[in-house]
């Protein structure tokens, strides 16, 4: 818990730096270091850890001889370990190069549009951003792809967006969910959009298993989720960070109502986050579909802290803001979130009989 703590506090203090470039880049590049060594360092933390060594070590031994049973894997992550392999990288080599790819984006996405860096670094953190890509490797990766369509979606060119969208499946395929999203993201903001949004989401949510049982008709090679314990359903307690996220972000919502701006995109990507994780009280592993949405939180909920005319009530907002983020911290690591609770460095397997 204590390496979480000290990024998340890392975190609160740009907020005490002046605010030019130099200073901005500088905290960015050393938060981001930080986080880059503590998840490349890291030594059977995450669920997945012992699942992608695996995959990476079959794939280092085979080369470009793809075994069969790695084939369903997208070419994209393929690729990453054949050249992490081709390189003389071991296991730990790769782990270095992944998350030093994820950091990057993701902190340079930061830097470039968000109007409180320092604010989205800390809800990275607390908000389970960083624990995420410790654990869904694939996943997390095509989320930080992901992040880079919101300045084509501001100057609406939907074109780069689905070139952007369409490279984020080549590292896990969910990211297709966010063709159509795209579009909807774009939408102005209204009673009407989010009513029929709502609707279709209940339709959904209520026909979910004979919608599903369809699609294995056409994908079979998914029928195994069926009988896994992500598919038993979750409880409504998941459902309350993106409500609350939602709620956060209503003073935006009604502001975008009356007077439309490039804004409405992170508000509409927190309610569709929202919608999304729903189905999760379903099915568990269709959390996976709000990973892409959720990730633009950390630009809607500092915006949507900052949006006040006066300065008082957007200090309390952002205490507000501060005190959520830490308070999920704890609720994570008290249900052990993705398997990174606690953390456990190389110098552990030392100390591993």
């Amino acid at each position: 818990m204590a390496p979480y703590i000290f990024l998340a506090a890392a975190g609160l203090t740009g907020a005490a730096l002046p605010q030019r470039p130099r200073y901005r880049y500088g905290f960015l590049l050393t938060t981001g270091v930080l986080c880059w060594l503590l998840a490349s360092l890291r030594y059977v933390t995450g669920f997945d850890y012992r699942f992608y060594e695996t995959i990476f070590q079959a794939i280092s031994s085979a080369g470009l001889n793809v075994p069969a049973e790695l084939q369903d894997i997208e070419p994209g992550f393929l690729m990453l370990n054949l050249l992490a392999a081709s390189l003389g990288f071991g296991y730990r080599g790769f782990l270095f190069l992944f998350h030093f790819l994820f950091t990057v984006l993701v902190f340079a996405w930061i830097g470039r549009y968000s109007p409180a860096p320092w604010l989205s670094v800390y809800l990275f953190v607390t908000l389970q951003y960083y624990a995420l890509s410790m654990n869904f490797l694939r996943q997390a990766l095509a989320a930080a792809v992901i992040l880079w369509i919101y300045p084509f979606l501001k100057s609406r060119r939907l074109l780069p967006c689905c070139g952007i969208i369409l490279l984020s499946a080549c590292f896990h395929r969910t990211a297709l969910i966010m063709l159509p999203l795209c579009f909807l993201l774009r939408l102005r903001i209204s009673r009407r959009h989010y009513g029929l949004a709502a609707l279709a989401a209940a339709g959904a949510y209520f026909l979910m298993d004979p919608l599903l049982q369809i699609a294995v008709t056409l994908f079979p090679k998914y029928q195994h989720y069926f009988t896994e314990k992500y598919w038993q359903g979750n409880s409504f307690l998941y459902v309350l960070l993106p409500l609350g996220c939602l709620l956060f972000v209503l003073p935006s919502l009604r502001r975008e109502v009356h007077s439309p701006s490039d804004s409405s995109i992170l508000v509409n990507s927190v309610f569709y986050m929202f919608l999304l994780q729903v189905f999760i009280t379903r099915h568990f592993i269709l959390e996976r579909l709000s990973i892409y949405t959720a990730f633009f939180c950390l630009l809607a909920l500092p915006e949507a802290a900052l949006c006040f005319d006066g300065r008082n009530l957007s200090k309390v907002r952002t205490g507000l803001l501060i005190a959520g983020g830490l308070l999920y911290l704890f609720f994570a690591a008290s249900h052990g979130f993705h398997g990174v609770y606690p953390y456990h460095g190389v110098w552990s397997r030392a100390l591993t009989p």
